[in-house]
């Protein structure tokens, strides 16, 4: 089990997670958008990191109507929690606004707050939650 560093910032643990972690993490996003379905490589893939230091991917699961499709952050954090790990501590981006506010709402209920491992212009950048949600809903866990 791997040890992450945390501050507590606004109630909330945010963990530190190096440059060569982020970059293990989009790497395997990455590598993960092969098994996107129904068309290999057409679509979303993230990465979430656990604060076991375990690494879970997910992919677009898109459906015909659309309306039954799944989004790559949507199956990251169910194929975390199916291996019993819902404390995420960070998760590859960026992200669509249906998508923050799931992991909004994981960060709610770990009360981790959980930071979004951005790639622009080759530099890594790590934003928390809490700071793309400025007005979220709900405020606090229910």
């Amino acid at each position: 089990m791997k040890e992450f560093k945390y501050k507590i910032i606004g109630g909330k643990k945010v963990y530190d997670v190096t440059d060569v972690i982020c970059r293990k993490l989009l790497k395997v996003a990455d590598e993960a958008i092969i098994n996107c379905f129904p068309k290999p490589g057409k679509g979303f893939s993230v990465a979430v990191l656990t604060k076991t230091g375990n690494i879970y991917e997910g992919v677009s699961y898109i459906s015909d109507t659309y309306t039954l499709t799944m989004h790559s952050e949507a199956t990251a954090l169910a194929h975390a929690a199916i291996h019993g790990e819902t404390e995420i501590i960070a998760i590859t981006g960026p992200n669509c606004h249906i998508c923050k506010q799931l992991i909004w709402e994981n960060s709610l209920q770990s009360d981790i707050d959980i930071i979004v491992v951005i790639k622009e212009n080759n530099q890594i950048k790590k934003v928390p939650i809490s700071e793309m949600m400025p007005y979220p809903w709900p405020e606090k866990k229910q």
